[in-house]
């Protein structure tokens, strides 16, 4: 990845908080808990996913930075939303929880060289695993999630 497309996805990963929060302020009260389907999550479990993913991400990158080859583990996250009970837990915390860490995380991969972007260790469920390849996907998650939620927005609207 050059530096400039590498600039821009840190940009983009740094503003991801502000879109996501954008996505559920917007979101009508009453549409928060509604699903499209009943295997598909609420805006309300959108957003604990969020903060989930978030601590992961906090983490692997760290690992990926500091330790040799580390193993990157994933998780189920429908499991995680079930066993949980994502639509009990507070948003507010989810909130708070991802604007603390992306901040960190924002603070700490900005000032990654281009050897550590070359960091590398083997994620249990995809393989082999680099720093800009965790870039290329937490640069693109919470906006892929508020595109998600705008998307539920949508077919609630729909369906009145």
């Amino acid at each position: 990845m050059d530096k400039e497309t590498r600039t821009r996805l840190i940009q983009r990963y740094g503003d991801g908080p502000e879109v996501l929060r954008t996505a559920w302020d917007e979101c009508p009260s009453e549409a928060r808990n509604w699903k499209p389907s009943s295997d598909a999550w609420s805006v309300h479990e959108i957003v604990i996913h969020c903060a989930d993913s978030e601590t992961f991400a906090f983490t692997r990158i760290r690992l990926l930075n500091a330790e040799p080859q580390p193993i990157i583990v994933g998780y189920d996250q429908d499991a995680w939303v079930r066993s949980f009970g994502y639509e009990h837990l507070p948003v507010d915390l989810a909130l708070a929880t991802i604007a603390a860490v992306r901040a960190s995380t924002f603070h700490l991969i900005q000032r990654l060289d281009n050897l550590a972007w070359n960091a590398s260790g083997n994620h249990l469920e995809s393989g082999p695993y680099t720093a800009t390849d965790w870039l290329a996907t937490y640069a693109a998650h919470l906006h892929d999630h508020a595109d998600q939620i705008q998307s539920n927005v949508t077919h609630w609207r729909g369906r009145q």
